[in-house]
């Protein structure tokens, strides 16, 4: 009956957490999409010659339309109205099931489509099946799977340990974790180990605990060791927990940055072990240059983003004053998603312009800021419409404003790799070549 309780109570909070997230969530987006609609109602109150809709993600949203509409404004006023139809987070689904309702709602004249980002470019999904690689990688899906095994162990579905007592098993053990009675955790895991099972994950888990809630480091540390020596089977998620274990405790308590680094070059070499960006950015200031274009490669293969790290090696050497070396990983970006194209991405991406061409609007395909132009135009050549669309650059506007200034001058984060959300000066930037083509299309 207890047992029952702290399973309702578990629930309980779970459900209670989510629904806050939600609402502010909920709350977030009505705020933001409640003043982008007051701009948009008003852009259309006032009477104008021409409706430009701005279609895409965060990157349009609140940005660079708002300059727009003050410098279409200043050189041409009363003639256009910008509608801003951009919206954070979304992907191209949610553009195409809204652009009957937008094209309905504004009579766009001109529609102006920077998206497609948040689906990513480029698909390596064939060569990871080829290559055996399963999506258990993630991190997300081995917490879905961990919680499913919570339930079915709550349910008394399934139990993991039927020879001990109910509460003798690895479920009830992560449960408590979850509780935060990080001793309890540990107490449970404990007395199973001490039963004979040989269950390295648990292992694995029970390090974790010592090492980040218990303080008690050095057993930790002994217990990672006996690990790599020992070369126990564990999954790829708790590889990477030992790593760390081993490679922190150097670095910080015995300051023998030699084992450290030791431990990242079997790190890197090792092909049994989750490579995310919190670990990345925990190690790379001990990381040689070779270890971290290594670790960075896999670490983007398994976001099917690897254009994204020669992009933000790229940057990097635009930092650097190494031009030349810099339009090498541009370069190899750019092919990177001209021979590995995202269909799924490419398929929704034609069918909202086909939608477009179809309503007589006139399109302006616009690249993200520093990428080129080329994997649009290859993307939509064979497309009957293609004629009739006209190609925006911003790569070379942005490579000569990174030529002068550092990238977090111009940008706020560096979440696609070679760019990021843009500050002020980088929307006026898009919003003039916006207001140029404009201009040429008219003609």
């Amino acid at each position: 009956m207890i047992f029952l309780k702290r399973i309702v109570l578990i629930f309980l909070g779970l459900l209670i957490a989510l629904i806050i997230l939600e609402l502010s969530m909920q709350t977030a987006g009505f705020c933001i999409s409640s003043f982008q609609n007051y701009k948009n109602n008003k852009a259309l109150k006032d009477k104008s010659q021409y409706a430009v809709m701005c279609l895409g993600e965060s990157t349009t949203s609140l940005a660079y339309p708002c300059e727009l509409q003050k410098i279409l404004n200043k050189k041409h006023p009363g003639k256009f109205s910008v509608i801003d139809c951009g919206v954070p987070a979304v992907k191209l689904d949610f553009i195409l099931k809204n652009l009957d309702d937008n094209i309905d709602k504004y009579k766009p004249d001109i529609a102006v489509c920077m998206m497609g980002i948040n689906n990513g470019f480029v698909s390596f999904d064939e060569i990871k099946k080829k290559s055996n690689k399963k999506i258990e990688r993630f991190k997300l899906y081995k917490l879905y799977n961990l919680l499913k095994e919570h339930l079915k162990a709550s349910l008394k579905i399934k139990e993991a340990y039927a020879d001990n007592s109910p509460e003798l098993n690895a479920d009830y053990a992560y449960q408590l974790y979850f509780q935060k009675k990080y001793s309890a955790s540990a107490k449970i895991c404990e007395e199973i180990l001490e039963t004979g099972k040989n269950d390295c994950n648990l292992y694995s888990f029970l390090a974790m605990l010592y090492f980040y809630h218990l303080n008690r480091k050095d057993s930790a540390y002994e217990m990672a060791l006996n690990i790599i020596k020992t070369n126990k089977q564990v999954s790829d998620y708790w590889k990477q927990i030992i790593y760390e274990i081993l490679i922190e405790h150097n670095i910080k308590k015995r300051k023998d940055i030699k084992s450290a680094k030791r431990f990242i070059n079997l790190l890197v070499n090792d092909a049994n072990v989750l490579f995310s960006e919190m670990l990345y950015l925990g190690i790379k200031d001990y990381m040689t240059p070779e270890q971290k274009t290594r670790f960075a490669k896999k670490m983007y293969f398994y976001k099917n983003a690897l254009d994204q790290y020669y992009g933000a090696v790229a940057v990097e050497m635009m930092e650097e004053k190494d031009y030349e070396k810099a339009e090498e990983y541009f370069r190899t970006a750019e092919e990177l998603r001209l021979k590995y194209p995202n269909e799924k991405t490419y398929g929704l991406y034609k069918l909202i312009i086909k939608k477009l061409t179809d309503n007589n609007i006139k399109v302006i395909c616009m690249q993200y800021p520093v990428r080129s132009i080329e994997p649009l135009k290859q993307m939509l050549k064979n497309e009957q419409y293609y004629g009739r669309i006209e190609f925006l650059s911003n790569e070379g506007n942005f490579k000569n404003l990174l030529k002068e200034k550092q990238f977090f001058e111009i940008f706020s984060d560096q979440f696609a790799g070679d760019f990021g959300h843009y500050k002020k000066e980088g929307s006026i930037l898009i919003a003039e070549n916006v207001m140029e083509n404009i201009e040429k299309v008219l003609r």
